[in-house]
């Protein structure tokens, strides 16, 4: 077996760190992503749980009244859960936007460093 150079080594470890300039921005990107996913499942648990609550206390009244008041509190609950909601992720679209912006920029500066040490 050949042994390795201090150049070949050095060569090496500069590809992987160009790698890893190359991956590290990815990383982030998937951070964010999975990150505002699991805050909509978290979201969407609870809002199922109110939902299946509500049906529950339908289901024990026999009070006209007061399922028309179970009723109405359920869609003015739900209204305002989903518009806090909605303006939640319309703040972490711009944040994953910059993010991606960020990546992109990155990953094309990991690229050209790739481009100029393949050459060397």
């Amino acid at each position: 077996m050949a042994k390795t150079t201090m150049k070949q080594m050095e060569a090496k470890a500069s590809v992987l760190d160009t790698w890893s300039m190359f991956f590290a921005p990815q990383a982030r990107m998937a951070e964010a992503m999975l990150g505002q996913n699991i805050e909509l499942l978290d979201f969407l648990k609870a809002r199922f749980e109110r939902d299946k609550a509500m049906l529950a206390d339908l289901a024990k009244v026999d009070d006209p009244a007061m399922a028309m008041q179970i009723w109405q509190d359920f869609w003015g609950r739900m209204f305002t859960d989903y518009s806090v909601e909605t303006t939640k992720l319309a703040a972490h679209a711009g944040e994953i936007a910059e993010t991606a912006l960020r990546s992109a920029t990155e990953e094309g500066t990991a690229m050209l460093s790739m481009a100029g040490k393949a050459k060397d």
